[in-house]
Order: structure tokens, then C-alpha cells, then sequence
């Protein structure tokens, strides 16, 4: 997406976070804001999902100004709530969360790694050549996804996590 401005401090940290490639701090900030979800059907039913590759995700904006940014006039009720309560009432542990999808600030987030940062821990998971693999796949996913948006208009690094190692 071009044109783009992040609309608080915290997606300008987020966007400094991804630019000095320290997904770290960026997962740190996240934690910390009040995110913007829409709803289904009005302020009280439902989460707002989208599904992409079979894979259902929960919507999460950083900010009123990244949702309409990202949704356009498909953006309609919201509610806000803090991340650590998003994280305590995850509503499917198969659901990932997208936060700001289609910004150059976006991130894709298992279940598990929700509640992991919600625990106060960000640190990455070691990638496998499988966990590689998946984390590849979900890319070109998010990439399909995005309607036609060259790749050289986005970041470079985009924070993803890749699914949980098998036990």
C-alpha cells in the first residue's frame, strides 16, 4: 500500500521496529496498545474474520485510521480491547490474528503465539525447514491476498510467526 502514514506512536514504533528488522520490539509494542477489532453484526456479536487459504483469521487494527486504511468502506462497528484481554478470550485456538493486514506494519500471529506474547514473552520460535516451509506458504497466502499489491510497495520484513513444532 502506498501513501500509508502510521496514525499513532504506536504504529510508528511498530514501523521502526520492522525497518531495523527487530520483530522483537515490534511484538513488545503490540502487546502494549488497545486494538481496534471489528465486529460482526453489530458492537456485541461476534468476532470479525477473514479467511484466507483456509486459514480463518481475528481482524485487529492498531488504530481507527489502519482499519479504514485496510478495509475501506467495509470497516462498520468496532469495539476496542487491550491485547492481554484479546489474548485471555482468543475464541478458536485454530484462528490466527491479523493485525492491520494490508499495511506495511501487518503481522500474522497463531493462537499460540498470542498467548505466548500476552505472557510477556516475544521471543521467536527456531525456524525449521518444515516450520520454513509453512512460514513460506502463509506468505504467498497473505501476498494472493492482497489483491494485486506489487511486493515492492510493501516492507520488507513483515513479522509472521510459522505454526507451533510438532510435539
Amino acid at each position: 500500500m502506498t501513501g500509508w502514514e502510521p496514525a499513532t506512536e504506536a504504529e510508528v514504533a511498530m514501523r521502526d521496529a520492522l525497518r531495523a528488522q527487530d520483530q522483537q520490539q515490534y511484538f513488545r509494542v503490540l502487546t502494549r496498545v488497545d486494538l481496534v477489532l471489528p465486529v460482526a453484526g453489530g458492537p456485541t456479536a461476534g468476532w470479525g474474520t477473514w479467511t484466507s487459504a483456509g486459514r480463518t483469521h481475528v481482524l485487529a487494527f492498531t488504530s481507527v485510521a489502519a482499519m479504514r486504511a485496510s478495509l475501506g468502506e467495509n470497516a462498520g462497528a468496532t469495539r476496542v480491547v487491550a491485547y492481554p484481554d484479546l489474548a485471555a478470550g482468543w475464541p478458536n485456538q485454530e484462528w490466527w490474528l491479523a493485525v492491520d493486514p494490508g499495511l506495511p506494519i501487518e503481522g500474522y500471529l497463531p493462537a499460540w503465539y498470542v498467548a505466548q506474547l500476552a505472557r510477556g514473552d516475544v521471543r521467536l520460535p527456531g525456524r525449521t525447514m518444515g516450520a520454513r516451509a509453512r512460514l513460506d506458504r502463509v506468505e504467498s497466502a497473505a501476498r494472493a491476498a492482497r489483491n494485486g499489491v506489487p511486493e515492492t510497495t510493501r516492507e520488507a520484513s513483515i513479522p509472521r510467526v510459522p505454526a507451533a513444532p510438532t510435539p
